[in-house]
């Protein structure tokens, strides 16, 4: 059995043979018997779908990739192998040609996040953020748009908690709690023998975090050339 996938996987291979081996640079011989180890066909047939959208991806970016250390290229193809949603199998792909365009565009921790994201929380990220590009802000709440109560409870009668993403981009440190004091309103007294008394007004929202772009973007298909230099 061990035999007939290490035959499939370098079958599937064969095609994108170029890029795997500029990819993994000394790990590419090993590439088709690992996947045989630790892969079913299905999980083969998914690393493969990866490298394919990866090619395509520098391809049409005209960028000539590079090698990417084992440190990030392993756990990627590993997440790919497991990921059968077509739009997180997508940024799997992604982040394998950011890391291939520049190592250092893609954080090891990004790696944790991707695995931890639901379709949608993923989905609901990138409203997230390409309302606060839009709108050059970076505060934002679940239902991404400010919505009246009426309409609030209209689309949770049809079923949408947008909630429930949003906390668990919360935890994983994509969106944080940022408070702000009125400071007309504030006092603070010191008495002796007692702690410190405040009196004023604590708001707080929610704001993408600043590494919140970084993980986006190497999450998308890389740009262009082009597109860099003018960015």
């Amino acid at each position: 059995m061990s035999d007939d996938l290490s035959e499939l996987a370098k079958q599937g291979l064969e095609p994108i043979g170029d890029i795997v081996k500029r990819i993994a640079g000394p790990l590419a011989d090993e590439i088709g018997e690992s996947l045989a180890v630790v892969a079913r066909p299905y999980r083969i047939m998914l690393s493969v779908k990866m490298f394919q959208k990866t090619q395509r991806m520098l391809k049409e970016a005209g960028i000539a990739p590079q090698v990417v250390p084992p440190r990030l290229f392993l756990p990627i193809v590993e997440g790919a192998s497991i990921q059968d949603d077509e739009d997180l199998h997508t940024r799997w792909a992604a982040l394998l040609a950011n890391a291939a365009t520049s190592p250092t565009l893609v954080h090891p921790s990004y790696i944790e996040i991707l695995k931890q994201l639901t379709p949608e929380d993923a989905q609901l990220l990138d409203r997230l953020y390409d309302s606060c590009k839009a709108k050059r802000h970076r505060a934002v709440t679940p239902w991404v748009d400010v919505i009246t109560y009426a309409e609030r409870e209209r689309r949770v009668a049809a079923g949408e908690r947008p909630e429930i993403p949003f906390q668990n981009l919360v935890r994983l440190g994509l969106i944080e709690t940022v408070y702000t004091i009125d400071s007309s309103k504030v006092k603070v007294r010191f008495t002796q023998g007692r702690s410190a008394k405040f009196d004023g007004k604590l708001d707080d929202h929610y704001e993408l975090t600043e590494s919140t772009d970084a993980f986006v973007q190497a999450c998308r298909a890389p740009k262009t050339i082009d597109a860099q230099q003018t960015a």
